[in-house]
């Protein structure tokens, strides 16, 4: 008779024992469904930043492509503003105002299409690529005042072409700065800078 009160007490212990294996598989499930959403969100971010990433580099090229073709056909318009090309010829401390531009900045659409022609301010929809991303860019010549420069005499921040020539036997470069505003899916804002010489 002793062996069957000792079956009916293992009877009780294998549920407690189950309930307790039940729980601790419920636990890691919950942890492995955290951690999912948390891989999740970190590929959406990574896809986010690349896609406005891409967006820029495009903006950036077709800002890069006008500036240089005006400084080879036409140099001389690079001293006055362009605002159907989103360019100025002195430069803006600031030209970004919270997630927006800046009051007074002339910025352009890039164009998602093919040429480089940039589109109005107004033509925003027409701005939309294919990824659903939109780049607005502003380039500005580093110079306080407008007007033709001499590189090595002008109120403009230059660019030493060769750092260990002399003063007298150096050549200088004009500096550019573009801008560029990227408006992301999820309502999401960046902006990108880079420097021309």
């Amino acid at each position: 008779m002793p062996s069957q009160a000792l079956k009916n007490r293992q009877k009780g212990l294998v549920l407690l024992i189950s309930l307790i294996v039940l729980v601790v598989m419920t636990l890691a499930a919950i942890a492995l469904v955290r951690s999912m959403i948390g891989s999740n969100q970190i590929a959406n971010n990574l896809a986010l930043r690349q896609g406005t990433t891409a967006a820029a580099d495009v903006a950036l090229e077709k800002a890069r492509f006008w500036l240089v073709d005006r400084s080879r056909v036409a140099p001389t318009e690079l001293n006055s503003a362009s605002d159907t090309n989103g360019y100025s010829p002195t430069n803006t401390a600031n030209p970004i105002a919270g997630n927006a531009w800046a009051g007074g900045i002339n910025w352009v659409w890039a164009n998602p299409k093919t040429g480089n022609a940039p589109l109005a301010q107004a033509k925003r929809n027409e701005a939309l690529n294919a990824n659903g991303y939109r780049a607005a860019y502003f380039i500005q010549r580093s110079c306080s005042t407008a007007g033709q420069k001499t590189p090595n005499r002008s109120a403009c921040d230059l660019q030493k072409m060769s750092p260990n020539e002399p003063e007298g036997n150096s050549e200088y470069q004009m500096i550019y700065k573009i801008t560029v505003r990227i408006e992301g899916p999820k309502d999401t804002v960046t902006f990108y800078q880079a420097t021309l010489f």
